[in-house]
């Protein structure tokens, strides 16, 4: 059985992946890619985009936003 990873556990993961970076260490994901200093724009943009991602959801998530304002 594959198991899918949450938000919370990936992002927690990039976190550890850009400590590791930042430290001059390569980071093997799990497709077997090594990410190294040229991918630490990466690793930052995914760690912004499943920040993003958390507050929606933690917020009730977009489209119960858009319901509020259509509503008010």
């Amino acid at each position: 059985m594959i198991t899918v990873p949450t938000t919370q556990e990936r992002l927690s993961w990039y976190y550890d992946a850009e400590r590791k970076i930042l430290k001059g260490q390569a980071v093997e994901t799990a497709d077997g890619e090594k990410l190294t200093r040229a991918s630490l724009a990466h690793v930052r943009s995914e760690i912004l985009r499943l920040e993003g991602q958390l507050n929606r959801s933690r917020q009730g998530g977009r489209r119960s936003m858009i319901r509020r304002n259509y509503l008010e």
